[in-house]
This record gives C-alpha cells, sequence and structure tokens, in this order.
C-alpha cells in the first residue's frame, strides 16, 4: 500500500493556507472563515491519508482478462462445478498437489467400441446396451410405472458396468492433467471385463477376430503392445507400478492357468498387467496389486437424494427379523450351505425371501430393497465367489448385513469399510451352522434392540462411501462434502501407488 507522503501532503496543505489567507484579509469575516478553515483542513488531512495507490503485487492478484492464458480458469465465467477443476488457485495454492492423474486417451477398441457394439455385437445373445446407459449406470427408473418405483436416484444397474462407471467418473475428475511429468499416477481405461467376454465366450462370438491357440493367453496381448509402442519411456519410470485400471468382474474371470482348461482368460498373469495396480469388485486377498471395491448398486443419488433416503432407512418398519435374497443355482447340491439357509428361512415366519432366480434382481431393485427394508438382518452367504452384490445392497437399505466367511467383505473392501466388522455386520461361521445345529435365527435373536439400532446407524453413516453418485458434489473448497466409492477409490490407489514409488526410490 502507498499511501501520499509527508513533502507532498506538507505541499498540498501549503497551497490550501495560502488560498484561505487571502479570503481571510479580503472579506474580513475572520470569525466564520477560520471555522471554515478548520472544517476544510480536517477534511483534506483525511482524504489525503487514505487515498490508495495500488502496487504492483495487488494488481497481479485480480482477475486477468480473457486473453491472457496465466493456467487460472477467470472465477466469473465458470459453474461452481468447473471451478475447481484442478487448476493451481490465484494464491498459489495447488488443491491437487499428490492427487495428478494422466489418462490415457487409448484406441477406440479398448473402451467405447465395446459399447457400440452392446446390441447382440460383442456376444450374440446378449444387449448390454440399457446397462451401459448413462455412463454406466443404466436406465433411470425415475419414470417408470408406480409397481416399479422406490423413488428418485434409481437405476436399472448391472454389477459388470464398474470399468463404464469409471471411466464416466474419471472424466469429470478434477485433477486430471495432460503433463505426463506432472503425474502422480496413470489411469488406463481399459474396459477390461467387457472385452473379456470375447474370450469367455467365443461360441458367441460375431466378430471375425482369429486367434490360434488357447483363445484366453490372448486377452491382453494387444493392449500390451500398445502400451510397449506408445508409452514405454513413461512405463520405465516405475516399471508400471505407478499405473492402474479397473476391471469390472471378479479376479477369478482374469487369472485362467496355462493349460487352456477352467473358466477365466489369463490377463492378470501378464507381466504389465501385474505390474498395474487393479480394482475389481472381489480380488484376491493374498495378491498385493489388486483392491476390491463396491459393487455398483442401483442407487446412485443426488446429494439431496442422499439425505431423504437415508432418514426413510432410520424410520423405515422392519417386520422381519432376518431376510434371504438369491436363487438356488442348478450346480447346487441340496447340502450346500447356502441351500441350507436357504430352507432355514422358509422355515421360519420371521424370515423374508426373494427369488432372485425369477426376478432378476440385478436389474430391479424394488423387490430385494423393499425386503431389505422390511429386515432387520439380511444373510449373505458365498456364493459362486466369496463376494455378493446383496451385501451392498443390504448396508444401502439399512438392513445388518450377515457373514459367513472372512472374504466375503472383511478381507475385499479395506478402503471402504471399517477396520472392525463388528461396528456395522454379524459374522457367523459357516462351521457353526450344522445341520442339526444351532439356526441362524436363534442367534440373531440374541442381538438387543439397542445394539440393532447401534449398527443401524454406522451403516447409515457407511452409505454414502458404498455409492456411485449420479455426478460430483464440490463446495468452495473444491472437495466433496461427502465422498463417494469412487472418491474413496481415488484416494486409496493414489496412496497405494505413493508407497509403491516411495518404496522403489529407497531401493
Amino acid at each position: 500500500m502507498k499511501f501520499i507522503q509527508g513533502k507532498d501532503r506538507r505541499k498540498a496543505m501549503s497551497s490550501f493556507d495560502e488560498k484561505l489567507r487571502r479570503m481571510w484579509y479580503k472579506t474580513g469575516e475572520k470569525m466564520h472563515l477560520y471555522f471554515l478553515y478548520c472544517i476544510l483542513t480536517c477534511l483534506l488531512l483525511f482524504l489525503c491519508c487514505h487515498v490508495v495507490i495500488p502496487d504492483q503485487q495487488q494488481l497481479s492478484g485480480q482477475a486477468f482478462p480473457d486473453n491472457v492464458n496465466v493456467g487460472v480458469i477467470p472465477s466469473q465465467h465458470v459453474s461452481l462445478a468447473t471451478k475447481f477443476q484442478g487448476m493451481p488457485q490465484v494464491d498459489g495454492g495447488d488443491r491437487c498437489l499428490g492427487r495428478k492423474i494422466y489418462m490415457y486417451t487409448l484406441p477406440s477398441r479398448y473402451n467405447t467400441n465395446l459399447l457400440r457394439n452392446c446390441e447382440f455385437g460383442v456376444v450374440q445373445w446378449l444387449n448390454f446396451c440399457p446397462h451401459a446407459a448413462n455412463g454406466g449406470l443404466g436406465q433411470s427408473h425415475d419414470n417408470v410405472p408406480a409397481e416399479m418405483s422406490i423413488g428418485e436416484g434409481w437405476y436399472s444397474t448391472d454389477a459388470y458396468m464398474l470399468e463404464v462407471i469409471f471411466h464416466s467418473r474419471m472424466r469429470q475428475y478434477s485433477c486430471l492433467t495432460t503433463d505426463t511429468s506432472m503425474a502422480d499416477a496413470f489411469f488406463v481405461p481399459y474396459y477390461t471385463g467387457l472385452d473379456a467376454l470375447y474370450y469367455l465366450y467365443p461360441e458367441g462370438n460375431l466378430t471375425n477376430r482369429l486367434y490360434s491357440g488357447n483363445r484366453s493367453k490372448q486377452h491382453g496381448q494387444d493392449l500390451i503392445a500398445w502400451l510397449e509402442e506408445n508409452a514405454r519411456d513413461l512405463w520405465k519410470r516405475h516399471g508400471g507400478k505407478d499405473h492402474f485400471m479397473v476391471m469390472g468382474r471378479t479376479s477369478w474371470d482374469f487369472i485362467k492357468n496355462g493349460d487352456g482348461r477352467g473358466w477365466g482368460t489369463g490377463i492378470s498373469y501378464l507381466p504389465h498387467i501385474s505390474n498395474m495396480s487393479t480394482l475389481l469388485i472381489e480380488k484376491r486377498p493374498w495378491v498385493e496389486n489388486e483392491q476390491a471395491v463396491p459393487y455398483p448398486t442401483a442407487f446412485h443419488p443426488t446429494s439431496q437424494q442422499l439425505q431423504n433416503w437415508i432418514s426413510k432407512i432410520k424410520t423405515s418398519k422392519r417386520t422381519y427379523l432376518l431376510a434371504y435374497a438369491g436363487g438356488i443355482r442348478p450346480t447346487m447340491q441340496d447340502t450346500s450351505f447356502r441351500n441350507r439357509l436357504l430352507k432355514q428361512c422358509l422355515n421360519s415366519s420371521s424370515c423374508i425371501t426373494v427369488d432372485c432366480g425369477k426376478l432378476k434382481c440385478s436389474h430391479n431393485p424394488k423387490p430385494i430393497t423393499n425386503a431389505f427394508l422390511q429386515s432387520n438382518f439380511c444373510l449373505q452367504p458365498r456364493g459362486d465367489t466369496p463376494t455378493r452384490r446383496s451385501a451392498f445392497d443390504a448396508m444401502i437399505a439399512g438392513c445388518i448385513p450377515v457373514f459367513f466367511h472372512e472374504d466375503s467383505a472383511y478381507t475385499q473392501y479395506t478402503w471402504h469399510l471399517p477396520e472392525d466388522p463388528h461396528n456395522y455386520s454379524v459374522y457367523i461361521s459357516e462351521d457353526d451352522v450344522k445341520p442339526e445345529g444351532m439356526r441362524v435365527e436363534d442367534l440373531l435373536r440374541l442381538y438387543s434392540k439397542n445394539k440393532i439400532v447401534q449398527l443401524r446407524d454406522s451403516i447409515a453413516q457407511l452409505i454414502p462411501r458404498l455409492l456411485y453418485s449420479n455426478r460430483q458434489f464440490v463446495t468452495e473448497s473444491g472437495e466433496n462434502p461427502n465422498p463417494d466409492a469412487f472418491d474413496i477409490s481415488i484416494l486409496g490407489i493414489l496412496k497405494k501407488i505413493g508407497k509403491l514409488k516411495l518404496k522403489i526410490s529407497d531401493e
């Protein structure tokens, strides 16, 4: 700040004083002019002391014209949603420090072309176009008939659209960078699970792709060749340890061994893929580069819709002690654990069942959600693999999940669920549920009403972390006030990659 300084101030006062003196002697009205002199002198002193000349430092903090490129978006020309897109702020702060991600622009055959062929074009009996709509969220249920409606924010979401959902959200990510030298991590937007359909169901493939030998071995080879040709230098920095990708299926779909027998493809065994960190809906707990993230459910609310829903689950009238949702698989024997639980449920008036084999619960959320809203506990036995989307459907409805194996949740979703499972779930070992042993219902009746309410309140606080919201909500700080499953996943992968890079630099 620069004020008018002493010499100039005295000069101005001297000139003004001389003029008043001349008026004094001309008019002879000494008393009146004396008072006038005093008032105007005080006024001039006040103005001289408060007139400010802006210095260069002040000017540099003002908004720049649109035609001046200073690396920031003029705030008066952007909405709140785009104001904080990871660009350095004028005050020098960088909200994206340690969070910058470079997203590869892959040839469309690795992602968006798969969506263009969604109508019987990847597999001749599969049309997944409805589920690929709205950035992978599926078709909205806001305008469905009343008998199918639950409320606002619900969609026909397929759990295998995880890759599409992440790619869509990454395009909105506020800390994307096009400068590879500034990137803290690198995202490879390959639709691994959708591309795997060519290899998992070759008899239904309508394309003219030709493969020699074991088809499953071919999965991912083309992508690696592209990375070798176009990203060799970036890859060499940390041997691919700073790269990550999303696989929208369970890890068991990608670990077929070399003899060609069994289910799946062998992409996870490829050196480049095994060096990257991968996000899946179910991981192998002993594999360090894999991390499980929540199954996409059918609920993708706005901020207000979320708050309304949480209020609803807390006040929902729950007339059943427990619920079971699922179908009996044709390959299951009558002695299977799931079948044992189902029989217990069918024989109890305190248990409500949902036959997802007939109702297709994954694309019609109302039957399973209504059942879970009426129940205190929801049974979550292992199926073809240890995890189930139903566990997340249950928690979103405020129904306490009952797990029977650690790999169904506790060893999987370590970024999104509390470390202490007793804060949000019940664990009963499969070995304790014998044909001649105690019923699950009897064990659950040991929980008091207060304990049930306590568990439900804990789950209500978790719900935002388990959802893939319909859009990002930012505050003046540029942060999402309710981080969702995507936000938590990105934060987790950045921390994981940061540790890997530090470990490499120490070696």
